[in-house]
Order: structure tokens, then sequence, then C-alpha cells
């Protein structure tokens, strides 16, 4: 689920996963609304207490409304944006260490299903990708790119050796394009395989 703010920028509600990429978001709206003191607990001298405590609430109240329920009350009792925006970083960034372990492993042990649809496969590995950069790992093109082809199928061993042969440098995005473009060669003449005729297949070739 999410929310939108009165900045326009669409922002997911927290649910304690991927800390860095929400962190990241926030902190974009902030910024917009110019309201960066208020998370570094900066009063400026030429603004008055009130309309400081009073930009304080609407900014600690931003911050819960982009939380989700069970993490909105574990930080009820912070009264002040410093204060909640400490405890949130404390708790859920010590996490991160954890989710980049996850995310490495759902990343290289990803495996698509014959029948699984190409496109929810590359959309799911892009995602995992992104959710790795915005926690601060960053693969080199040519090695997300031989990440991807030893996730399809085994009816795609063909296609994924010839076009790795075919490829001196090889590059996400071209890889992508090239998957799909072979999926649609495959629909259209008809080549999809089920699922247990590939495992009948391998079995009789062992």
């Amino acid at each position: 689920m999410a929310t939108q703010s009165a900045t326009s920028v669409e922002i997911r509600m927290f649910d304690g996963k991927n800390f860095p990429l929400w962190k990241e978001m926030m902190q974009g709206v902030f910024i917009r609304r110019q309201v960066e003191a208020i998370w570094h607990n900066e009063k400026p001298a030429s603004m008055s207490t009130e309309e400081w405590c009073s930009l304080d609430e609407i900014t600690r109240l931003t911050i819960r409304m982009h939380l989700s329920e069970n993490i909105y009350f574990n930080m009820a009792k912070e009264t002040t944006t410093f204060s909640l925006w400490e405890k949130v970083q404390v708790v859920y960034e010590k996490k991160s260490s954890s989710s980049k372990l996850i995310l490495i492993r759902q990343l290289f042990n990803m495996k698509m299903r014959e029948t699984d649809p190409t496109t929810s496969h590359i959309n799911t590995f892009s995602r995992v990708l992104s959710e790795l950069s915005s926690q601060g790992i960053n693969f080199e093109e040519e090695v997300k790119a031989l990440a991807l082809l030893p996730s399809l199928p085994v009816s795609w061993e063909v296609f994924c050796t010839t076009f790795a042969n075919n490829c001196p440098k090889l590059n996400l995005d071209e890889t992508n394009d090239q998957v799909l473009t072979e999926d649609i060669r495959r629909k259209s003449m008809g080549l999809t395989i089920d699922e247990s005729e590939v495992h009948n297949s391998t079995e009789s070739t062992d």
C-alpha cells in the first residue's frame, strides 16, 4: 500500500522491509518541503518557537502516516520528529545487513519455472536489483546479465549459451530485450513447454 503526500510524491507504507529505499524517499519529501532542519533538530534562529513546534508536529505526523500499523504503534511514544526519525533509524538500519543477505540469496537463487510468465520473472529480477542498489549494493552490467541468464528454465539453455557467445560484452538491458524477443518467438511458434515434459526429457538423458 502506498500513500501520497502533498508534494505528489507517492511513498509506499513502510512495513519494515527495504528501509534504505523508504528512508531516501522520505528524505526527498522533507527536502522538497524545505523542512530538513526538523529531522536534524536544528531550529533556525529566524523561526519562532510556535512556528517550529507547528512544523515539527506536521512533519512528525507525515512520517507516521507512512508507517504500517504495527510500526506506527511501536513509535507512538515519540513526540518530536527528531526522536521519531532517530528511533526508526536505530531499529531498522540494524536490520539492513540481514536484508542485504536475503536479497542476495533471492537474486542468485532465483529460478524461473517453465510455466512462469517471462515478463513477470524479469520484473522480479529487476526489483531485487533495485532494492539491492537502494542499499548500496550495485553490480556491473555484465554481472547482472550473467545472473539473469542462468535463472531461465532448462528449455532456454541453448538460447542462453548462444546469446552469451555472440555478445562480447553483455549488459542487462540488451539481455532483457533479447529474452523478451525470444519469448515472443517461442509463443508465436507454439514452443511453450510443460514443466513435466522438461522433467521427463532431463530424466531420459541421465
